[in-house]
């Protein structure tokens, strides 16, 4: 085979591969393995940083990709069940890393940036809003619509939370509706976030907090959360309007204080 040919091949098998290294990546590797060959102390040690480096670069691209492809494919099933599906681009707050992945601090505290992720939201199957238009937060000491804001509210905190459960990005719940203030930085939006679920969970049982955290957090429905939690339809619904209503009491306490 002629060197073009095998160039050619070559080109082609990368393409192919999604985990092969581009060309830039490869050229960058051979520069980054002929500084750390060097005899200088010096040289070497960036060579080794310039390859970490690159290895970071490479993963975190496998994983765009790799996103991009579980995106495509949820859309289409949603799809293909006749749901109706929304593509939505969503900023979070995601810890600021440093050279060798430690979090960066300030102060004392945890630097933060904002990020643009997309998602795919199965807009059919809300839990939070398919309840209340089912009526499944009637009945209780408050009216459903003070249950639906506080279960919006404490969505908003708990996908900022979960969204920092470890310094590496996860997949965790995302959602349009709790995009950052201009106002407020990452760092106050997460502070602001963990407090208000704090008060949120204040004077609630494990199972209720669980509830909340699928339903509202997660967006599960009445009958998926059941499930997951081994328990009555009927059992989580007067749980998720109990734990509804007392989170909207706490938050109410606190405003009367603070005012």
């Amino acid at each position: 085979m002629s060197p073009p040919a095998r160039r050619r091949a070559a080109s082609s098998n990368r393409a192919a591969d999604p985990e092969a290294l581009t060309h830039d990546e490869l050229r960058r590797v051979a520069k980054a393995d002929r500084k750390r060959a060097s005899p200088d102390p010096a040289q070497s040690a960036g060579g080794q940083r310039e390859l970490r480096e690159i290895e970071r670069r490479h993963a975190s691209r496998l994983e765009s990709q790799s996103l991009a492809a579980r995106l495509a494919e949820t859309s289409s099933l949603a799809l293909s069940r006749g749901e109706e599906v929304k593509s939505e681009s969503v900023r979070i707050v995601t810890p600021l890393l440093g050279e060798h992945g430690a979090r960066l601090v300030k102060n004392g505290l945890p630097l933060y940036r904002q990020e643009t992720v997309s998602r795919v939201r199965v807009v059919s199957r809300g839990g939070l809003q398919l309840a209340f238009e089912r009526g499944d937060l009637d009945g209780g000491r408050l009216g459903a619509e003070r249950l639906l804001e506080t279960g919006k509210a404490y969505r908003w905190a708990y996908e900022i939370s979960a969204a920092l459960n470890t310094p590496a990005r996860d997949l965790s719940q995302v959602s349009v509706r709790s995009p950052l203030r201009a106002s407020a930085g990452p760092q106050d939006a997460v502070f602001a976030a963990g407090e208000l679920l704090r008060l949120f969970r204040d004077g609630l049982t494990t199972r209720q907090s669980a509830i909340l955290d699928r339903i509202c957090g997660l967006d599960l429905t009445l009958r998926a959360t059941a499930i997951t939690l081994g328990a009555d339809r009927r059992t989580v619904r007067k749980a998720l309007i109990e734990a509804l209503a007392l989170a909207a009491e706490n938050r109410a306490g606190r405003r009367s204080v603070e005012n």
